[in-house]
């Protein structure tokens, strides 16, 4: 496009941005994004497109996969050795001073699989996924819990990154289903699935990843309530669209990081606006930590929290059209979106899981039930005694999608915790000595109240179907109860990255 012409759509989209205060208050981060692409198209960075992969289809089976790189600065960062999907992009607990580092999987999981799609009769389709997520710094299958497994008895200031996931080390590490798809009537999916809860987050949150969202870092929302049921095995899933209403259900009971599972969704999808509610439950689930103590050091287990737990959330978003091009196409859209959501954790109700027990990738959890209420000194299945803890999430975002290649985006995360658990420490036998009393607001004790928040931005530029560059920055902190064992409270952390996906 010539500069003349150039110019003359860019003073069009500022004066119809500009027109009352209210807009020019929703507008002003979009800006950002804007002025900065404009800049970049001005001095030509990007004139020359590189070809196009074709998509790789034989019979119904098409090839699909992502290799997602960045170069990250961690203020306070842990250091990376490439076994869990992603570094401390947020502050974490082993946060310790600023670290430059190879970062993969920053808004994407690199990941390699097929997609099927092959009409059997009419409008009767056979459908199914197989992903393998790993780590192209490494070419490591994502493991999780490994990551925990190899941190035992090591020092919290001298630890790599670590943290749960559904993703062990299994050959199929993503989604792995099979089922049908019929017209008007939904399809049916069996085997391992992405969570209702995480099929929300994706649709409502434009930052959703491991860089630059709190609820994609964290699994606290994206599993309800852990993140290795962000995808749960041997479940049963039903999804469905008529008119408007749609509608997403799912059942599983695996008896390895959960015993049963179950959510539902419902929602009113238009092209200027959606919102979906959706809840569920899922009993003995766990959360994996590394285990402490010199003693523990090349341990075969893995600590644990079990729990049952209880979540809900309502999400929604609204489409501005300030270019006024209709919305058949995403150009010129300002997309504003957020959410709430509440986990509530208890005791599991038939006493949970024993040390010994297999999790998720065949890890055991142990090597006993913890006397000091922290799963670094085994199996914990009773952190909610004397009270449940909550957990509520809110996000706030906006999006602003410029033309066919450059959007910006920016949000702001919050959770909350409340003061739990004050029947810890008169259990016997158990020295809690983490746990307090009382109710509490500090970050003496993990069950005081507390909050983490997380602010935002991205800058995206699709160069073309397959290559996406992007850059942006996150800064979070923790206060109160999430706080605590924290060896620093905050951080910001600039990432440059690019995604090849096909």
């Amino acid at each position: 496009m010539g500069t003349i012409a150039t110019t003359s759509m860019k003073s069009t989209i500022v004066r119809k941005l500009t027109r009352g205060a209210g807009r020019r208050l929703l507008y002003a981060i979009a800006s950002v994004g804007i002025t900065a692409s404009a800049h970049a198209a001005d001095l030509g960075i990007f004139n020359a497109t590189p070809p196009v992969l074709p998509d790789l289809t034989w019979n119904g089976v098409t090839l699909i996969g992502a290799i997602d790189i960045a170069g990250q600065y961690e203020r306070h960062g842990t250091p990376y050795a490439g076994v869990i999907n992603s570094p401390g992009s947020l502050i974490y607990p082993s946060s310790t001073g600023p670290k430059f580092i190879l970062a993969p999987n920053q808004i994407t999981q690199s990941f390699i699989g097929v997609k099927v799609e092959e009409r059997l009769w009419n409008d009767l389709s056979f459908i199914g996924r197989l992903e393998t997520g790993f780590n192209p710094t490494t070419a490591d299958l994502v493991n999780g819990v490994k990551s925990a497994q190899l941190m035992n008895g090591i020092p919290l200031a001298r630890q790599n990154m670590e943290g749960d996931s559904s993703r062990a080390g299994q050959i199929f590490n993503g989604e792995a289903y099979g089922g049908f798809a019929l017209t008007n009537w939904g399809q049916v999916r069996a085997g391992r699935s992405n969570a209702v809860s995480a099929d929300m987050l994706a649709d409502y949150d434009p930052l959703v990843s491991n860089g630059f969202s709190l609820q994609g870092f964290n699994g606290t929302v994206y599993g309800m309530g852990s993140t290795a049921t962000g995808r749960v095995d041997e479940s049963i899933k039903y999804l469905n669209q008529i008119g408007m209403f749609r509608t997403e259900v799912l059942y599983a009971a695996p008896g390895t990081d959960t015993k049963v599972y179950y959510q539902g969704e419902v929602g009113i999808v238009r092209p200027e606006f959606s919102i979906d509610a959706y809840g569920g439950q899922s009993r003995d689930s766990i959360s994996i930590g590394p285990l402490s103590g010199a003693a523990n050091v090349g341990s075969q287990f893995v600590g644990a929290r079990v729990y049952d737990v209880v979540g809900y959330g309502i999400l929604g978003k609204y489409v501005f059209d300030p270019s006024g091009l209709g919305y058949k196409t995403p150009v010129g859209k300002v997309t504003v979106s957020g959410g709430w959501s509440r986990e509530d954790f208890s005791n599991p109700a038939d006493g949970g899981w024993s040390a010994g027990h297999e999790t998720v990738g065949g890890y055991l959890i142990g090597p006993g039930l913890s006397t000091t209420g922290s799963s670094g000194g085994g199996v914990v299945n009773y952190a909610y005694t004397g009270g449940d803890r909550h957990i509520d999430s809110i996000f706030f975002a906006v999006k602003y999608q410029y033309d066919a290649r450059w959007s910006a985006a920016a949000g702001y995360y919050r959770f909350i915790q409340n003061s739990y658990g004050f029947g810890v420490k008169s259990l016997p036998g158990i020295n809690a000595t983490s746990y307090s009393a009382t109710s509490c607001s500090s970050a003496s004790y993990t069950n005081c109240s507390g909050a983490e928040d997380v602010i935002s931005m991205r800058v995206d530029y699709d160069w073309n179907k397959n290559i996406k560059l992007y850059a942006g920055v996150a800064y979070s902190a923790v206060s109160g109860g999430l706080a605590f064992g924290y060896l620093s409270t905050k951080s910001y952390d600039p990432t440059v990255g690019m995604r090849y996906a096909f």
